[in-house]
C-alpha cells in the first residue's frame, strides 16, 4: 500500500538498491576445456575434408601427367571407404549375431 491520500511522496533510502550479484568470470582452465571440447567434436569432419580435398587435387594432378595414374587417388579412396566400413561392422555389431 502506498502513503496516504495527500501525504508527500516518500523516497527509498540508498540501502534498498543493491546491485546485482555478478558471478566471476570464467578463467583461462575453463576456456580451454570448451575449446578442446569443441575440437574433439571438429576434428574428425574437419580431416576428413581435408581428405578428401588433397584426393581431389591428387586426381587433377595426376590426370595431368597421364590419365590411367588418375585411377590410383580414386583407388585409395575407394579402399579407404571399404577399411571404414569393415571396421564400423566389427565395432556395431548388430543384437542377435
Amino acid at each position: 500500500r502506498g502513503p496516504p491520500a495527500g501525504a508527500p511522496p516518500s523516497y527509498p533510502g540508498p540501502e534498498v538498491y543493491e546491485p546485482l550479484r555478478q558471478d566471476e568470470p570464467g578463467g583461462c582452465r575453463e576456456t580451454l576445456v570448451l575449446i578442446r571440447a569443441a575440437f574433439a567434436v571438429l576434428a574428425v569432419p574437419l580431416l576428413a575434408m581435408i581428405g578428401v580435398l588433397g584426393v581431389v587435387v591428387a586426381i587433377v594432378f595426376l590426370f595431368a601427367i597421364h590419365p590411367v595414374l588418375a585411377l590410383l587417388p580414386i583407388a585409395a579412396l575407394v579402399g579407404a571407404v571399404y577399411l571404414f566400413a569393415r571396421w564400423e561392422q566389427r565395432r556395431f555389431r548388430p543384437p542377435g549375431v
